[in-house]
C-alpha cells in the first residue's frame, strides 16, 4: 500500500474486516474504521466521494460519535 490509499484498497480492506466478522462489522470496529476515514478525509489523503463511497459499506451506526467529533458539536 503506499502512503495514499486508495479507494479500491480501502473497499477491499473493508471488505475483509466484514468477512472476518461472519458478515457483519460490530459496532466498535465499524466506529474505528469511521473515524480512519475521516482523518483521511481530513488530511486530503481520500475525496469527499471517495470518502463517502467507502464509508458507504459501513453500517449504520445511531449516535455515531465520528461525525460529531469530525464536525465539532454545538
Amino acid at each position: 500500500m503506499s502512503d495514499k490509499p486508495t479507494q479500491e484498497e480501502l473497499q477491499e480492506r473493508i471488505q475483509r474486516e466484514v468477512e472476518y466478522f461472519d458478515g457483519i462489522l460490530p459496532e466498535r470496529v465499524a466506529i474505528a474504521w469511521g473515524g480512519y476515514l475521516a482523518a483521511l478525509l481530513e488530511w486530503n489523503l481520500i475525496t469527499p466521494l471517495e470518502h463517502q463511497v467507502v464509508a458507504g459499506m459501513l453500517p449504520k451506526i445511531p449516535d455515531n460519535p465520528v461525525m460529531a467529533i469530525f464536525l465539532g458539536r454545538d
